[in-house]
């Protein structure tokens, strides 16, 4: 275990920094032209499980009336792309 490990055993802390969370959103709410209601979260961790990325980045949508909805992207926030939110495409579609 490496010691910076020791400050967040769990891997919950946040290892990007917010320019990247901003353009995520951005490119959820842009594409799929999101209701003002609609809570995209975004989030990186790190994975300890084997045969996993060291870090993923988490994607969950909110909106009243819909059950919560999350897509998993195997690499870090700075390598996520339009494309690899694609997943939440069919999900925002059944739940307009």
């Amino acid at each position: 275990m490496m010691e910076d490990e020791f400050d967040d055993p769990l891997g919950l802390r946040p290892v990007s920094d917010g320019r990247h969370t901003q353009r995520i959103k951005a490119l959820v709410s842009e594409r799929w032209q999101l209701p003002a209601q609609t809570t995209v979260m975004v989030t990186e961790l790190r994975c300890h499980e084997a045969g996993c990325p060291d870090l993923e980045t988490v994607v969950a949508l909110m909106m009243p009336g819909a059950p919560r909805q999350s897509v998993k992207i195997g690499k870090p926030m700075h390598e996520v792309r339009a494309t690899d939110l694609e997943p939440l495409a069919v999900w925002l579609t059944s739940a307009r």
